[in-house]
């Protein structure tokens, strides 16, 4: 027979705990989690002890769906264990409704900004840092405690060719003529070049599902340790004769891949201007035309919302979905 549910708050005293079955399911892997102190959390064991589901309840006020701020259920991780994970899951819904809430979304920690979505079992061989990492029992385990899919979204990856960058030139003259030129990320220039991108994405991310603008330094505090390990090709920044950047595109190579063939394409990102429509295209087809460079040949286009026009520039000749992922949701009767 299994212990009760325990409900503790993260504190150093508590890290261990909340950080024992990620560290068994994903090994070498797990490289800890972004969580803070004082976050509410729940953990059922087993008759030796060992944690076999743990979520955790994040808040935030800023976040909104449907008039509503939704519940929020992140930190999410269990064995293959259907009893387990409903008994931590339904503790963290009655922590959420007896607040108020009349909806819970997850998992999602805080924000799109942090760790959210579950990825669902293979459909293609696929894997990158940044992807969601869970095992592949999980959607399963939450649709079984009644979740229903929120969102979608898809990981496609093409063949890299010449012909992935056919358009580049003609886009290339067509933005010279608007005055918006595209340069590389400069390395000696980290906080310059992130402070543009953080710019970038105020505006061009704020129609996206459930977005919450990010506080500046969060923004930092997360991206500087990535941005010191990036080259030149891993970013470019589009800008008008001003200085002005309306654009931008971040990728790295696959570390997992071998022989380090492969190249993701994590984000694209422009503003809604009229002078920038089709410069998306014009940064996606430069970062595979410099990957092609480096030697990659596969590339991937990762993380895109089903419903987002990114999803038509991942449509290359030979491009396949090899991941999907979803969010879920559930609403208080």
């Amino acid at each position: 027979m299994r212990k009760n549910i325990e409900e503790l708050s993260l504190a150093p005293a508590t890290r261990g705990i909340f950080e024992e079955l990620p560290r068994r399911l994903y090994g070498s892997r797990y490289r800890g989690e972004e969580a803070p102190d004082g976050l509410p959390f729940f953990v059922v064991r087993g008759n030796d002890g060992a944690v076999l589901a743990r979520a955790a309840v994040w808040t935030n006020p800023a976040l909104n769906y449907r008039g509503a701020v939704p519940g929020l259920v992140g930190s999410f991780e269990s064995e293959n264990d259907a009893a387990s994970a409903a008994t931590v899951l339904l503790a963290a819904e009655n922590y959420i409704r007896a607040r108020g809430h009349q909806r819970v979304i997850g998992p999602m920690n805080g924000s799109t900004w942090g760790r959210y979505r579950l990825a669902l079992p293979l459909a293609a061989p696929c894997l990158f840092p940044l992807e969601p990492m869970n095992p592949p029992w999980y959607w399963e385990l939450w649709e079984k405690c009644g979740y229903e899919t929120l969102a979608e979204y898809v990981t496609k990856s093409f063949p890299l060719s010449e012909d992935s960058f056919a358009r580049l030139e003609k886009a290339e003259r067509i933005f010279a003529r608007r005055a918006i030129t595209v340069s590389d990320w400069r390395p000696d220039r980290v906080r310059e070049e992130l402070d543009d991108i953080f710019a970038v994405s105020l505006v061009s991310f704020k129609n996206n599902f459930l977005y919450v603008p990010a506080d500046r330094g969060a923004f930092l505090s997360h991206y500087l340790p990535l941005a010191a390990k990036m080259r030149p090709h891993d970013a470019a920044i589009a800008r008008r004769a001003d200085g002005t950047p309306v654009g931008f595109v971040f990728g790295f190579p696959n570390p997992y891949a071998a022989e380090g063939a492969e190249y993701v394409s994590k984000t694209v990102a422009v503003l809604p201007d009229a002078d920038c429509r089709g410069l998306g295209a014009l940064l996606a087809e430069r970062m595979a035309k410099k990957a092609f460079e480096d030697g990659f040949r596969v590339m991937y286009h990762a993380l895109m919302h089903v419903d987002n026009v990114s999803t038509l520039i991942g449509n290359h000749a030979g491009a396949k979905v090899c991941r999907r992922y979803r969010l879920y949701t559930k609403e208080f009767k």
